[in-house]
């Protein structure tokens, strides 16, 4: 009688049916709407982050979770967040005419009551990013004048409002005086990966993004255009010309800004110091420490004379 076929071991077998299955859903893959296609290959890229991680798992010498590239979008945009954080907070009215792009943040330090939470703290009511003349500048000369346009623009604006606001009585204006700002100069490019890190960190109240109170970085539009209505920063703040017309209509009531602002605040508690802030620059470079689950045997740490490569 002939010897007995060994039984495959249950891990290979497996390993097997998951290939099958890739097989087959390839074998499929005409028939997907494009609706099924996108969902089916997120569940693939899914299944793969998975697979590689069992690979690993079963692999005596332990590989980290993470490493550390400079070049890395996400690396260069924290360095870059931290050196502007590194940088001293000035007046926002007191910055004069430089060259240069890069990043910034603006800060509040006065006594409007919607604001009141963030006054004179390490949460910047606004961050942004000023790109150079050209995307080949080498120098801050030939980047242009671009960060100080970009604080310029913004003092503009403040000034406009606040000036309207006194000649109207209006209560709780702004006032320029009441801004400051960090400012950083930028290699070209670098920038970009700034501004978004800088965003997702502090989810300023004033960027578009977080879709609360938007809108001081719009120049105007015709009334009779787009979506016609009053940037909530406008309903907050009244007195820009192009904003101030009766067509337009308010994109949201100021009791809601200012609750939106409020909630906003208790989601996302603000900084009162940069040390917490640095911490989880820090806390985001860290890596897994790979330790043992128990004192690690040194005893074939050095390979055998057999293994030495030749």
């Amino acid at each position: 009688m002939g010897k007995k076929a060994a039984k495959k071991p249950r891990q290979f077998v497996i390993v097997e049916e998951i290939r099958e299955a890739i097989r087959e859903i390839e074998s499929l893959a005409a028939t997907f709407s494009k609706h099924s296609s996108k969902r089916t290959r997120e569940l693939l890229t899914s299944l793969s982050e998975d697979l590689n991680r069992t690979a690993a798992s079963l692999d005596p010498v332990r590989e980290p979770s993470s490493w550390f590239d400079p070049a890395d979008p996400d690396s260069a945009g924290r360095l870059v967040a931290a050196a502007l954080l590194a940088q001293p907070r000035v007046p926002l009215d007191l910055v004069p005419r430089s060259y240069g792009a890069g990043v910034y943040a603006i800060y509040y330090n006065g006594d409007h009551p919607a604001y009141r939470l963030i006054r004179q703290t390490e949460t910047p009511i606004y961050v942004g990013k000023a790109d150079p003349n050209s995307t080949s500048a080498k120098t801050p000369r030939e980047q242009g004048d671009r960060l100080f346009g970009r604080l310029k623009d913004h003092r503009r604006m403040i000034k406009t409002v606040q000036t309207y606001a006194e000649a109207n009585g209006l209560p709780d204006s702004i006032r320029i005086e009441d801004f400051e700002c960090r400012r950083l100069v930028t290699a070209t490019n670098a920038q970009l990966f700034a501004e978004a890190h800088l965003i997702s960190l502090f989810l300023p109240i004033w960027n578009s993004d977080t879709g609360i109170c938007w809108g001081i970085s719009m120049h105007g539009d015709d009334v009779d255009t787009r979506s016609n209505t009053r940037p909530p920063w406008d309903v907050l703040h009244p007195g820009r010309s192009w904003t101030m017309d009766q067509k337009r209509k308010d994109s949201k009531p100021k009791a809601q800004i200012i609750g939106e602002i409020e909630q906003h605040f208790i989601s996302h508690p603000v900084f009162k110091d940069r040390d917490h802030i640095i911490e989880l620059f820090l806390e985001a470079f860290a890596q897994d420490p790979l330790i043992a689950a128990e004192p690690v045997q040194d005893d074939d740490a050095e390979p055998k004379q057999n293994d030495t490569p030749d």
